[in-house]
Parts: C-alpha cells; structure tokens; sequence
C-alpha cells in the first residue's frame, strides 16, 4: 500500500515536517511510515478509525488516533502547507499553468449548458460608479 516511495518521502517530504513542538523527535523511519499512512487517507478517503495502520508500521505499532495526531499538528504548525510550497517551487519548471482551472468556471456542461438555462457569468453592462 505504497502511495509515494520512502525516498520521495524523505526527499520532498519530511525534511518540511516539525517535531520538537510536540514531544520528543521521531526517527526518520517511523515519520516515513505515519506519512505513508496519512498520504494512504488522503488518497483512498478511508475514514481515519479504518484507517489499516497495522500494515504501515513494521517497528513501532500506531494507532489512527496516533496517525490522526500527527496529521493534526502538521496542519496546525503549518508544515503540510510548507511541503506544499516548496513541491511547486522545487518542480515549477515541471508545472504548465496555461490550462489551469482554478475554480471550475471553464469546465465542460455535460447536459447542455446553455440548452438547460445555464446562462454562465455575463460581463454587467451597469457601471458601478458613484
């Protein structure tokens, strides 16, 4: 149940996660294995108490809820967002925004648009000075 290799997440992962703020420091292998289990909800959707840890964790044994507490404290201290921006910066010349749908305004209708009253956003003719 891999989602990313143990060297992508040593590389592009877990130099970005904090742990000093909350309790003794993780050995690198068992941070590897809870961002495996995290990464494996994210992209499954699984909820977090069916979360399989028991085949993630080969040393230590973890719970979901111990999962869910990592998860938890990374968002809160803003390492998951830190991953994130350094993934785009390390890899941006990778990245091709000219077909980039942010928020889904240019998607296709697959029922008719226009022939089922969507009217899309319309430029106002109204000035909107005082």
């Amino acid at each position: 149940m891999e989602i990313l290799s143990k060297d992508n997440i040593k590389r592009y992962i877990i130099p970005h996660l904090q742990v000093g703020s909350f309790g003794k420091s993780l050995e690198p292998e068992f941070m590897v294995e809870i961002v495996s289990a995290i990464l494996y909800r994210l992209k499954t959707g699984v909820q977090w108490r069916f979360l399989p840890v028991k085949s993630f964790f080969s040393s230590k044994s973890l719970t979901w809820q111990g999962v869910y507490y990592h998860f938890r404290e990374w968002i809160k201290d803003g390492s998951w967002t830190q991953v994130w921006i350094n993934l785009l910066l390390e890899h941006r010349r990778d990245l091709d925004l000219s077909c980039v749908q942010l928020d889904g305004s240019h998607t296709p209708c697959k029922r008719g648009g226009a022939a089922v009253g969507y009217q899309g956003r319309k430029a106002s003719k109204t000035s909107n000075t005082l």
